[in-house]
């Protein structure tokens, strides 16, 4: 997604057994990505999320709907907008892997530099 049409992209070549290309590719399709799109945004740290079937975004809608249309108490309102906001981080939005589990720490390196 280059969001600059002026700037131009630059090309990383990889290589990697023909098995384990199918299964990036199938993986990435399964997210909706390209095969670009996908190991960039696991190299960033992101962790993309599988595309939901249809049925999924129906419930989610009618969840919502229902929501909007139904009169609840504001505690019963604020847990049912807080369960809403849940699902949609956790299903919809692609979260943010902790790369500290991949850098080098100091006190605990092996005779190679890197973490055990």
């Amino acid at each position: 997604m280059n969001r600059n049409p002026k700037e131009k992209l630059a090309r990383i070549e990889i290589r990697v057994k023909p098995k384990d290309k199918e299964k990036i590719k199938r993986i990435a399709e399964k997210c909706n990505l390209s095969v670009s799109g996908y190991v960039v945004q696991r190299a960033l740290g992101y962790e993309p999320k599988m595309v939901l079937p249809n049925v999924f975004f129906d419930f989610y809608n009618k969840l919502c709907e229902l929501c909007n249309t139904t009169r609840f108490t504001p505690e019963t309102e604020n847990k049912l907008l807080s369960l809403i906001d849940e699902i949609h981080s956790e299903l919809l939005l692609p979260r943010k892997e902790d790369m500290r589990k991949w850098q080098r720490q100091d006190s605990s390196q092996s005779k190679t530099g890197w973490k055990k």
